[in-house]
């Protein structure tokens, strides 16, 4: 179980270089180079407090220098504590002394190494859905050994285990070979230049599974440098076999995989910042990057990246309904609506066969587990299906897709029905089952003020839905049902007495404090009137809330107030691109701006070009139970980006594009390429001049409705509603 205080729904209406000096062998492909080229991300740092990671559909290295990689091949943990040393004329010296940078991509990292003499370039990469990772090295300067060191694991993701571990040394293969009684599950660690081992031993003492092994490598001529490689291959089911496993690894180039972070047609956003400019294109790679395949489960989004907490449980790098719903969001804006697609299916294909309940988490290893009956984990949350509905109303706005909608149509009124049984009768809003929990996992309350505003949310979405449906009846009857819930909202959450929001109820009926995400809840959902929405966002600009790295979840003057705590005064990359979001559809431009920009240092904080989970609250350092690599945090900051601070709109039924820039002060153009509107791509370069703004459009498509919204300061905004024909067209506005 996670533990979070943000619902998981956002409500969202270094350098760069050319990869061929990370790549270890010329013979591999050459990648693009100029404009196209992948970027990199490189750190001088990389001792200590730098988690680097390789990601694949089916497996990742990563982990912090310091305490050694883990290596996995879902729903595997193959070893864990891998290291490099280096032997210097007879003597082993650490690796991690020599460690002077490290450089990554979409595809993998590399680290260099600089000793005396000689210097190591180490690339750790993963290729398409092959089970294991490969990592090779180059050596320049003198000659010297590679000795690799880990433990090996061989044990699924928790909570399920493998048992009878054995270890034995593979003579052709040059490698340790891991496997258990069964031989379903094995692990191959081998290298063609290994040349020396631990020595398996069935000694009385000193013989249990799990000691560290190494492997010393003797690199061999390669040119004018010396090169070695290793590969750790993972077999977990019937049609898998390590051996293949390897010399597929060793054969493949990363051709596919390149262009998985390089789609044709991608959105770019270009901005005279060039930090927003690069934190915007890695947030699109650590969405795309979260996209794993698991053999028996599917494919579909997993929360993140992090070190094993406890026993074989990387955080998050196992699959939440709601974290995907979030990453759903950011695909949907993106126009990435086939991805999206993909997720939605993968979230229907475990809803609750009885009940349309929306589930909420599933280990990599739930293939082998009865996980729903024998574990609570997985039906738990009840918020997750409100949201489903309401994510699933914006995928078919943006993508026209009525076919899946049509397709899945009894699951999605399965998972609406979900939602009417929490309601209660008197006021029609939910309430918590008393084995269930909504977002606020730490004070479990009967019912939240965010959960109910999810119901608005949900409703009027299933109206909409219903509509394309045919169902004229269930349309009229969810949008009647959003109305009176909305009414009953501000009576059930309205503090008059104190002029404040309730953020939910206890199971003694104490009324919770408030918090910034029920605050803002309140305004989405139409319940605050526009004086006390007024007052809210004046008090979330303030200094109780607003920090130089984002927005506290409560504010520092609250009796409960802990900056240390993972809910109770940290500040949330999901939480304050949230309130960015809402401030800009709001109109406070300048506040939304600070919020949002706030966030762009956090893709260089930990992990290069991801963003952490939680940070403190008062000082912008990651909270202790924080994951580096949290792809909520990445896909809300994504989304406020092209939702709020450019306002970009899609109706594909209707082929219309709203646009309603508000970028911080002092930006001057913006450039926008790819927007998908029906079956066609549209480009938009904006720029604000001394006396008007402009706008230029490319359409690569059939005609549509554009809907220019440009603010003027303290003057009521311009509107321009035009017909884009093919081509290309300029508008103004004085």
């Amino acid at each position: 179980m996670r533990h979070r205080l943000f619902p998981a729904r956002c409500f969202l209406v270094g350098c760069f270089l050319s990869l061929p000096a990370l790549f270890a062998f010329s013979a591999q492909p050459q990648p693009q180079s100029g404009a196209d080229a992948p970027p990199v991300w490189s750190i001088e740092q990389p001792r200590e407090n730098r988690y680097l990671s390789a990601h694949g559909l089916r497996a990742f290295a990563g982990g912090y220098s310091e305490d050694g990689l883990e290596i996995w091949t879902f729903p595997l943990q193959l070893v864990s504590d891998y290291r490099l040393a280096f032997v210097v004329d007879g003597r082993t010296q650490e690796g991690l002394a020599h460690l002077t940078s490290a450089d990554v991509d979409p595809l993998g990292v590399t680290r260099h190494y600089a000793g005396p003499g000689f210097t190591v370039r180490e690339r750790i990469e993963t290729r398409g859905r092959q089970p294991g990772v490969i990592v090779r090295y180059r050596v320049e300067g003198k000659p010297i050994d590679l000795r690799v060191r880990f433990h090996p694991s061989l044990n699924l993701m928790w909570p399920a285990a493998v048992g009878g571990q054995e270890l034995s040394w593979d003579t052709q293969a040059k490698g340790f070979l891991i496997s258990e009684p069964r031989k379903l599950f094995r692990a191959l660690v081998s290298s063609p230049q290994a040349a020396a081992h631990s020595e398996p031993n069935n000694d009385r003492r000193g013989s249990e599974f799990g000691l560290p092994l190494f492997l010393q490598l003797v690199p061999q001529a390669c040119g004018a440098q010396r090169c070695a490689e290793l590969v750790f291959a993972g077999q977990s089911e019937q049609d898998e076999e390590v051996h293949a496993t390897v010399a597929a690894l060793r054969q493949a180039t990363n051709a596919d995989d390149a262009a998985r972070f390089q789609p044709a047609g991608q959105l770019r956003i270009t901005t005279p910042d060039a930090d927003a400019n690069r934190a915007l294109q890695w947030a699109q790679i650590a969405l795309e990057q979260a996209w794993t395949c698991n053999a028996r489960l599917g494919c579909g989004l997993v929360a993140g990246y992090g070190p094993s907490h406890g026993a074989r449980r990387p955080q998050y790098a196992w699959y939440f309904a709601g974290d995907g719903l979030v990453g759903t969001r950011a695909l949907i804006h993106e126009g990435r609506f086939e991805r999206a697609a993909e997720e939605l299916a993968f979230i229907l294909r475990y809803q609750h066969p009885d009940n349309g309940m929306i589930w909420h988490e599933m280990s990599q290893s739930a293939g082998f587990l009865d996980w729903a009956g024998d574990y609570p984990y997985m039906y738990v949350h009840v918020d997750i299906a409100f949201d489903f509905i309401a994510v699933l109303a914006e995928y078919l706005r943006a993508s026209g897709d009525e076919t899946f909608v049509r397709r899945h149509w009894p699951a999605i009124h399965k998972a609406y029905r979900y939602c009417v049984s929490t309601l209660d009768p008197g006021d029609g809003l939910p309430r918590v089952p008393a084995d269930k929990m909504s977002a606020n996992e730490q004070d479990r309350l009967t019912d939240e003020l965010t959960l109910s505003a999810a119901w608005v949310e949900a409703a009027s979405a299933m109206a909409r839905l219903a509509e394309t449906q045919g169902d004229a009846a269930l349309a009229r009857d969810a949008a009647d049902a959003a109305g009176r819930a909305r009414e009953s909202l501000r009576a059930r959450y309205r503090d008059e007495a104190g002029k404040r929001w309730i953020s939910g109820f206890t199971h003694a009926g104490k009324a919770g404090e408030s918090t910034s995400p029920a605050d803002l809840a309140a305004i989405r959902s139409g319940a605050a009137t526009d004086a006390e929405a007024e007052v809210t966002l004046r008090q979330l600009s303030g200094p109780a809330y607003v920090t130089a790295w984002g927005l506290r979840s409560r504010p520092d003057t609250a009796a409960d107030y802990d900056p240390e705590a993972y809910s109770r005064g940290s500040v949330w990359g999901l939480g304050t691109a949230m309130a960015a979001e809402t401030l800009w559809r709001a109109g406070r431009a300048e506040q939304a701006a600070a919020l949002w920009r706030s966030l762009v240092s956090w893709a260089g904080t930990d992990s290069p070009g991801h963003m952490h989970e939680v940070m403190r609250g008062d000082r912008p350092e990651p909270q202790r139970e924080s994951v580096p690599e949290q792809t909520w945090s990445s896909a809300a900051f994504l989304s406020a980006a092209i939702h709020g601070m450019l306002g970009l709109d899609v109706e594909a039924r209707a082929k219309r594009l709203r646009f309603a820039p508000q970028p911080p002060a002092g930006w001057d153009h913006l450039r926008v390429e790819n927007i998908r509107v029906g079956d066609g791509r549209v480009d938009l370069r904006w720029r604000n001049l001394a006396n008007r703004a402009e706008l230029e459009i490319e359409n690569r498509g059939s005609p549509f409705v554009l809907i220019w919204t440009q603010a003027r300061g303290e003057s009521a905004p311009v509107v321009i509603e035009r017909r884009i024909a093919a081509g290309r067209t300029r508008l103004d506005v004085p």
